[in-house]
């Protein structure tokens, strides 16, 4: 598994827990988890239409569609 997978995992079960929280709190609490780079998480994240970037904040999409 590499490391950015890793990462997203990290990612994808913090954002099940903070199903909506701000962009700079996000950006801390990833880091401190050890996302090295957690813009670059958080972009891959929206891309794969796990996470929705709102005003100030990201939220967790409630029905992804597949």
């Amino acid at each position: 598994m590499s490391e950015d997978q890793k990462e997203i995992e990290i990612a994808i079960k913090y954002f099940k827990t903070n199903i909506s929280v701000g962009e700079l709190i996000a950006l801390r609490e990833l880091r401190a988890l050890g996302i090295k780079n957690p813009e670059k998480i958080i972009n891959k994240l929206i891309e794969m239409g796990i996470i929705e970037h709102g005003e100030g904040c990201y939220n967790l999409v409630r029905n992804r569609k597949e």
